[in-house]
């Protein structure tokens, strides 16, 4: 409610006298001037005399005062201020504190309920009522995984800001928070309490979230600029059943019901230890021999469509696969064979699967204890991130395929990876490049090939001959010996850095074309 709506209210009660209305702030609460406030809110309307704000240094607040005949002059007010008769002040104070109250919860449900309906968007709710209360808001799951926030009034806190950066909580801070005395204490209803922690000086607010009678997440509202007041602990509460009468409507599926195995993984994901993991084990299976997948959209179909459809093919086509959720990727551990590694079987499934569901999977080395799982999981993600770089057309990243570039980025300056390179690498481009040869990737296909000349003459699509001859030009230009076996492991490496650092991609996406060509150079 505004002040000019409130004043329109009180006049059919009271007699008043705007002395300003200039701004068109929503009054959130009602409060009594005292001689000890120094700290004045925008959104509280204050009733006092008119002799109080003499000394009041804020001359830009919403007040109703008594006409004691020592009222500020106009000229000198900025905010929102009345005048009322001396005796009718309580009374006004009263009547406004209850037209404030009954009103407040009601309309803020109304509006929020209505929004829900016509935009079916959890974040433009969230907007809309970070804009009511003053405040950022963010929503979590259980499991502290951050679902939403607000755009409209943007977090702030450092510490929050880190979480909705990587969109999840992890293991240490979520343990930290849930040792909170008012958390630990807070019973199962969407009353808001107050949450505070030395390491962020921001006061909060958290009112539980509850989907058919279990609670499924809680949203937090974080102090900033607009003070946090008692009247925001209703309107958060408020908040909070708005949002379980949307994903009673609209998203069923937001939060959904994890499994333990789900719950195991994800813990593992956001750095639980290992001695807090035991326990859990007795009792959840998991595959003798597994591999761990990342598995990420390459056309965005939407979060129902990924839970929908491609979790549940992806457990058909490998049954005893468990996943998780992660950075917006499918996190999966599917079954291998007792005593082997990932089949060609399994490789040959998983690119028909990623064609089908439009995903790109990286894959780790098998393991056999699920307390590694966290380390291939991280093989598995770097697999699909570097496999992105380096063969952006591949959807199947395997990661003993990309390990050598793992290291390579593990470095800490990869950028200094040249220096490490063969001589002859540099001579061969040159010399391509003056010539029209292909003599770089004629070696780099003799090395990929084992040195031989037999598997390089096809892959080349070249007679042997010619391959011998231009492996003799090659020795001759660069002077290597291409007998010497840590020679040949020198230009080996030498190739695989260039192709990290993205050197040499046009040589070998043009290679299959060009060296098919009847014209191309010896």
């Amino acid at each position: 409610m505004t002040f000019q709506h409130l004043i329109q209210q009180l006049n059919n009660e009271f007699s008043t006298h705007i002395v300003s209305s200039s701004q068109v702030w929503e009054i959130q609460d009602i409060a009594l001037l005292d001689t000890r406030q120094k700290d004045f809110f925008h959104n509280t309307l204050y009733f006092g005399y008119d002799h109080q704000m003499k000394d009041c240094n804020d001359s830009s607040i919403q007040c109703i005062l008594a006409n004691t005949g020592n009222s500020p002059a106009c000229s000198a007010y900025s905010g929102n201020c009345a005048l009322v008769d001396e005796a009718s002040l309580f009374a006004a104070f009263n009547y406004a504190k209850t037209m404030i109250e009954s009103t407040r919860s009601k309309g803020l449900y109304e509006e929020l309920a209505a929004l829900a309906d016509r935009t079916r968007s959890m974040e433009a709710v969230l907007n809309a009522a970070s804009i009511r209360l003053g405040n950022s808001l963010v929503l979590n799951d259980i499991n502290f995984k951050i679902i939403a926030s607000s755009t409209s009034i943007p977090v702030i806190d450092p510490l929050w800001k880190s979480n909705i950066r990587q969109g999840y909580c992890n293991y240490d801070f979520i343990g930290a928070v849930r040792l909170l005395e008012p958390l630990k204490n807070a019973s199962q209803t969407t009353d808001a309490v107050e949450v505070t922690c030395t390491e962020s000086p921001y006061r909060k607010l958290s009112s539980k979230v509850f989907h058919n009678g279990v609670q499924v997440g809680f949203i937090l509202m974080i102090g900033g600029e607009t003070a946090i007041l008692p009247v925001h602990r209703e309107m958060l509460s408020t908040l909070s059943q708005v949002i379980s009468y949307i994903l009673a409507h609209y998203m069923p599926d937001l939060f959904p019901v994890t499994s333990p195995h789900q719950q195991l993984l994800y813990d593992l994901l956001i750095g639980a230890p290992s001695e807090e993991i035991a326990p859990r084990l007795s009792g959840i299976a998991f595959p003798p021999r597994m591999s761990a997948l990342c598995i990420s959209p390459t056309q965005y179909l939407g979060s129902r469509y990924l839970k929908d459809h491609t979790v549940k093919n992806l457990k058909r086509l490998f049954p005893g696969t468990h996943v998780t959720y992660h950075k917006k990727n499918v996190i999966a551990v599917i079954p291998l064979e007792e005593d082997g590694d990932i089949s060609r079987e399994h490789l040959e499934k998983l690119a028909d699967f990623s064609k089908k569901e439009h995903v790109r999977i990286g894959i780790s080395n098998a393991f056999s204890q699920i307390n590694n799982f966290m380390l291939h999981y991280e093989q598995a993600n770097s697999a699909l991130e570097l496999g992105m770089k380096l063969s952006p057309g591949e959807n199947i990243c395997y990661y003993l395929d990309y390990q050598i570039f793992d290291l390579f980025s593990g470095m800490k300056s990869p950028e200094s990876l040249g220096r490490f390179c063969h001589p002859a690498l540099t001579l061969l481009r040159q010399y391509d490049h003056k010539n029209n040869t292909q003599f770089y990737q004629t070696l780099c296909a003799y090395l990929d090939c084992g040195c031989s000349i037999k598997f390089t003459s096809e892959q080349l699509y070249i007679h042997r001959n010619s391959l011998v001859y231009r492996l003799n030009r090659i020795t001759d230009v660069c002077r290597v010996d291409l007998d010497d076996t840590q020679t040949c492991f020198l230009l080996r490496l030498s190739f695989l850095i260039d192709k990290y650092n993205g050197l040499n991609q046009e040589q070998l996406m043009s290679k299959m074309f060009r060296c098919k060509s009847p014209n191309s150079a010896i």
